[in-house]
Formats: structure tokens, sequence, C-alpha cells
């Protein structure tokens, strides 16, 4: 299904911040997240209370409704208590393993693109997923309404607690959201999130109680808002579609990965715009050779937006796993991919990318060499970096590669040549010592390389 032009320039927009998302349980179903849609977790959930003796038949009129079930324990034992143990014995809720579609929105909140993200959801996937990416201190988990003091600009907010509440605090009744919704979720929630001109709500096909009345609530506090929907299914089996008077052309009928797999790669597309812009600024300043380098943006643009930050990392030797892009990244990545179509187009080599930052040229189908691709971000010296690459060497050890050394740029001095280096060190065999020091990986910088290209006849043979 083609996507929304209005959402497409809203999530490339310059600046960012033009999207929020509003997510429900169907965005936990998908692999390897794997949760089970909320109509067979209450299903499943119904019979443990049967057999528990908690319930009797004929207690809860719809077993397939989550909250009624959890009205139905209520009005029999005063707590909630039972519904929830049995949730997180039964399910992965903590420790719920972040699918693609989670991981994508993990990387545009790090971008920006996604102001912030509403989750109606009690997994913790999507915080497993901005763990694995360091988005730390980039963006706010917000719990519960206890949490808001800390918000920072960009938050994901857990509408209804996470599995990290106490049993008695989980929003499960449509009563305990309507109190929580009135006194403290709506001002901040209006103020913060639904400021974004641009609202997706997703994977809320499930029809539950408290669902529903959370999507109205949030729907009702968006009197101005640009609003879509995306589900898998047809619209016509959406009871919020049905409810929300949203026309048919808003409603994007696609699953949870595959739409954020085709919005982020707007975004994609963007980025590598953007670095192609500014490795043709640095050749016309530079008076450097126009290098070829479409193929090199191909390969990058294929690999996604969450890979790609992931890359950006390991060539700017960044302290988190995921580098957001901006106009320092983009010109030393534009560095160092000039340099690799140089080194190309001397050889007559083609470049790929490995992970890790790995660098690996071929010639007729055969691997010649393979380099550690590195930037010294503009301000950190060559040994800085050689001692950098040194500590990330198990990562290279993951590769049966053998590493004929690094190539960097953007690097605050010059290189000193060490004491005959040795030209090839397979990493799985070498010690700390032989990363580091006079006798580490050779290193090689790109402005060097274009000052001599006759050296690279030993690199790439």
């Amino acid at each position: 299904m083609p996507m929304p032009p209005e959402l497409l320039q809203a999530i490339s927009s310059p600046g960012g911040g033009r999207v929020a998302l509003i997510l429900g349980a169907g965005c936990s179903v998908e692999a390897p997240t794997g949760i089970p849609a909320a109509r067979a977790i209450s299903e499943e959930i119904h019979r443990q209370l049967l057999n528990d003796g908690i319930l009797s038949n004929g207690d809860c009129h719809n077993p397939s409704d989550l909250s009624l079930l959890a009205d139905a324990v209520f009005d029999r034992r005063g707590s909630q208590r039972d519904v929830v143990e049995r949730l997180l014995a039964k399910y992965n809720l903590k420790l719920a393993t972040a699918n693609d579609g989670y991981r994508i929105a993990a990387a545009l909140l790090c971008e920006g693109a996604i102001s912030s993200v509403v989750t109606l959801n009690y997994d913790l996937a999507l915080s497993a997923a901005l763990a694995d990416l360091g988005a730390g201190a980039v963006v706010g988990i917000i719990e519960s309404p206890e949490d808001l003091p800390r918000q920072r600009a960009i938050n994901v907010y857990y509408l209804h607690r996470s599995a990290n509440a106490d049993p008695e605090l989980w929003v499960l009744r449509t009563a305990a959201l309507v109190d929580e919704w009135r006194d403290q979720w709506e001002p901040i929630i209006a103020a913060r999130v639904l400021t974004a001109p641009v609202i997706v709500f997703a994977g809320l096909g499930t029809p539950v109680a408290v669902l529903i009345e959370s999507s109205r609530l949030i729907r009702n506090a968006l009197p101005n808002a640009s609003l879509y929907q995306v589900d898998p299914a047809d619209s016509a089996g959406s009871q919020f579609f049905q409810e929300s008077g949203l026309a048919q052309d808003r409603y994007v009928q696609l699953g949870w990965g595959d739409f954020m797999e085709q919005l982020s790669q707007r975004l994609v597309t963007e980025h590598v715009h953007q670095l192609d812009q500014a490795m043709r600024r640095k050749i016309a300043e530079d008076s450097l050779h126009d290098e070829d380098f479409d193929g090199l943006l191909t390969q990058l643009r294929l690999l996604g937006i969450v890979k790609q930050g992931i890359l950006r990392a390991d060539w700017l030797l960044f302290e988190k796993p995921y580098r957001s892009v901006d106009a320092d990244a983009l010109g030393l990545i534009g560095d160092l991919f000039l340099g690799l179509a140089m080194m190309m187009r001397v050889s007559g080599t083609a470049a790929r990318f490995i992970e890790d930052g790995l660098i690996e040229f071929q010639r007729g189908g055969r691997t010649v060499s393979t380099f550690v691709l590195a930037s010294g971000r503009g301000y950190r010296s060559t040994s800085a970096v050689e001692a950098d690459i040194g500590s990330r060497r198990r990562k290279y050890d993951r590769h049966p590669v053998t590493i004929s050394g690094i190539i960097v740029g953007g690097t605050s001095n010059a290189i000193t040549p060490a004491t005959t280096p040795p030209a090839h060190i397979a990493l799985g065999d070498v010690s700390p010592d032989d990363l580091v020091g006079p006798v580490g990986l050779p290193m090689y910088h790109v402005n060097a390389l274009r000052a001599d290209p006759a050296q690279l006849d030993g690199l790439l043979p």
C-alpha cells in the first residue's frame, strides 16, 4: 500500500519532531516480541482464573476483553492482582525482545524524527530497543505520572503503566484510566505529545475496552492534528476506526514492522541525499577528484535506518551503539567515503560494508583486503583512534577475516610512522598488546592516500 505523502513529508521534515505515535497491543504481536493479541491473552488468563477458583462461569460476560476480565476480578476480590500476576507469569513482558518495528521506532526517536511515543502496552519491548541503541541520554522513559518530572525533549510514555509497576497500579480497568487521565495524564499528553502535527495510531485492532477508551480520550484531545491509523486488517474490522470518524484515506493497511520500515525509508533517503551533498561540497571546496560514490550510497540506503546508525557509531568511534545524523557526522563520514571511492578507483576494487565498521575490498569476486574504517571526529589524535580501536577488538574477533589495517580520517594530527608494523594481522590470534602502541595495526590516513595513491599498490594488491 502506498504511504500517504503527508506522512512521508512529516517524517523527513527538517528539524524533525512532526510525528508522534500512539501504540496498541498489535505492535507487540510481531516476532520476536511475540506477545499474543489482547483477545488471546484475556481468554487464556480467564481460563486460568476459572481453574484456580478466582472466577466462576458467567462472572465475566466477555472473557475476550481484558478490561472486562479485570473488572470482574476486581468485583470479586477488590483487587486486580490475580490478573496481573498471571500476565507476568505467562508472558515475557519485562524482558520482551524488540521486534523490527520497535527498533526502527527507537532509531527514529534518536533522530528526533518522532517527537514522542505513547504506548498503551505493558511490555517493555520499546524500552529494550532504546537500550540496545544506547538512547538513554536522548529519550526519556515515562512509566507512570510520577516519572513526569524526568521528561526529556523526546519521550516514551507508558499510559497504562508498565510491567515494572505495582500490579494494583496497572491501568487495566476503564475506571482507573479515566481517573488517571483526567487528574494526571491529560495535561501533559496534550501539552507535550499531542502538539505534533501528525499523529499515528498503530496496533489498535483488538477491541479491548481500555484500549478503545484510551484512544478515544487521546483522539478527543487532538482537535487540530492530522490523524492516521495503521493496522494490517481491513478498516471495516477496526472498532477504533469506525468510532474515530477518520476518512478512509487516513487508514494505512500495513503491519507494524512493514509500516515502520516504509516510513523510515523516507528518512533514510533524505539522509543519503544529505551525505551526497556533503561529499559534493567537499570535492568542490578541496578541489578533489570527482569520485564515483554512488555504489557506496546505494549500499548505505539498503542498510535501513537502524543499521545505518550503528555503522555511523562504529565509523565515528562513538561511545553509544547508535549515532544520529547531523552536519558533523555527514562531513566526517563523507570524508571517509571519498577516501574509499578514491581507493576503489585507483585499485579497481569494489568496497563492501561489513558490520562493526569493517570495509572489505573485492576484485573479481575475491576479497583483496579488509580494513577498519574510523574517524577521529575532527579533534582526536591518531594515537587516540588507535587506542580506541584496540579497546573494541572483541567486536572484530567475531569476523573470520584478516584485518589489513585502519583507514582513518578526521584526526587532529597526521600519522606518525610506526616501526615496521605488520602488513596483516588476524585479530583472532593477537594479544591486546598487538592492537595498540607502536606495533599495532598499520594506520593509513585518507589524506596521505590521496596525496600518494601509489601506496595502494601494497594495500590492495
